[in-house]
């Protein structure tokens, strides 16, 4: 078992090393921002309503803030890095850009990563709860990072990870989400609807298909339409928002998961988790690269006020819980004041330098000076390298060192 754990993370390492250069056009995540407010979509406005002037600031598009102004050296931070986390990585919302970002620290930290250990390498026991022996066993039988798909049960955390590990998960609005997945299961074809515009239709008539025996003839009674990121959060995706059981679960997730980063808002979300977790800007720093990515014409399609109703209705317990997360994150970024608007400038230049950087001289290096938010750095071709490290390679290094501390541990000195 070792030798071929150990043969196949060579040879996700050979080919991570034949890669070539080129990547797919750049496809900002900023700009899913402009996306999501789309359709005359109000909630997102009202949650802004209130905040203040360095907020209305910070999402105008002005002239660079730290130009000719005087900012404090960097000092080192007060605060002990958190480095326990438990990632709720919700599919279709930016989530593998984000596990690249625990990955890596999990990684240069030498912590202790949750791996897989079941028939699917990719998440565990999806789509049901974790289960006992569905993760690879480590030395000391504990874990300081979860980051691959698992259904949100606090029990598993409990047990396989310190008491105070952070919870956190990402979402992004409901009906882009909707979007992602009619593309990513092909559900145009699977419901055989007009393919100019599929989710119209679909939303239109959404009680028609729900009458159907599809969704359990296709995905085992796992409704890929219906508050999908609800169930990722350990929701009753069958229900609806209003009922006791619903009501008790959202207290309890929005008591025990306390922040949830929002993708249409992914930089203001990194750095509010950045501070909330005393790392580091280049913690944060991620592949602008885009991931899964395909063009699909019905992804910018408008929709009608009916189908958008009725997407409100169908899936109620997704936006309540991405309404409460974005207003949260929101009240983040007011508390930050001018500060924060600083840093965000700071990190989003130097994650464009980075990647730029790394895109056009991947073996050479590039130095950083020291800010008031971060210390002086320098960005060299293996942090390039793992910048644009998939999954399967994170897997593949960390299974080698933690498999080797089991085994030392096992057969002693």
């Amino acid at each position: 078992m070792v030798l071929l754990l150990t043969l196949s993370t060579y040879l996700l390492l050979v080919i991570e090393e034949k890669y070539e250069e080129w990547q797919k056009p750049l496809i900002a995540i900023r700009n899913l921002a402009d996306e999501s407010l789309r359709n005359n979509q109000p909630t997102m406005e009202k949650h802004k309503e209130g905040l203040s002037q360095t907020i209305k600031r910070l999402e105008s598009p002005t002239q660079s803030r730290t130009q000719g102004r005087y900012i404090p050296e960097w000092q080192p931070p007060t605060c002990e890095p958190q480095q326990n986390v438990a990632f709720v990585k919700v599919h279709k919302a930016g989530s593998t850009t984000v596990q690249s970002v625990f990955l890596r620290y999990g990684y240069s930290h030498n912590l202790t990563v949750m791996l897989p250990g079941g028939r699917n390498p990719a998440s565990f026991s999806w789509p049901d709860n974790p289960s006992p022996g569905d993760a690879y066993p480590v030395s000391g039988g504990v874990y300081n990072i979860l980051t691959h798909h698992a259904r949100y049960h606090p029990e598993t955390i409990q047990a396989r990870m310190p008491p105070d590990t952070f919870r956190v998960a990402i979402m992004r609005h409901p009906i882009d989400h909707l979007k992602s997945m009619f593309n990513y299961k092909h559900l145009n074809t699977k419901y055989k609807l007009d393919p100019l515009n599929p989710i119209q239709i679909f939303l239109e008539n959404v009680t028609n298909y729900a009458e159907t025996d599809m969704y359990n003839k296709f995905y085992n009674g796992h409704w890929p339409t219906k508050n999908f990121q609800s169930y990722v959060l350990g929701f009753d995706h069958l229900r609806d928002v209003g009922d006791e059981e619903t009501e008790q679960h959202f207290r309890e997730v929005t008591k025990d998961v306390p922040f949830v980063l929002i993708l249409e808002h992914l930089d203001e979300s990194l750095v509010v988790l950045k501070r909330t977790l005393c790392w580091s800007v280049t913690d944060i720093l991620y592949d602008w690269t885009a991931r899964n990515y395909r063009k699909v014409y019905y992804k910018s399609s408008s929709l009608s006020q009916l189908a958008m109703e009725n997407h409100r209705k169908w899936s109620s317990i997704d936006y309540t819980l991405y309404e409460h997360y974005n207003r949260t994150l929101w009240e983040e970024v007011a508390k930050g004041g001018e500060d924060f608007a600083l840093e965000l400038e700071h990190f989003r230049k130097m994650n464009s330098n980075v990647n730029e950087h790394c895109r056009i001289d991947p073996k050479g290096s590039k130095s950083f000076t020291a800010t008031r938010w971060s210390k002086a750095w320098t960005v060299d071709a293996e942090f390039c390298k793992q910048l644009r490290h998939d999954r399967y390679i994170w897997d593949g290094k960390l299974a080698m060192r933690q498999n080797g501390k089991l085994r030392r541990e096992r057969l002693g000195p």
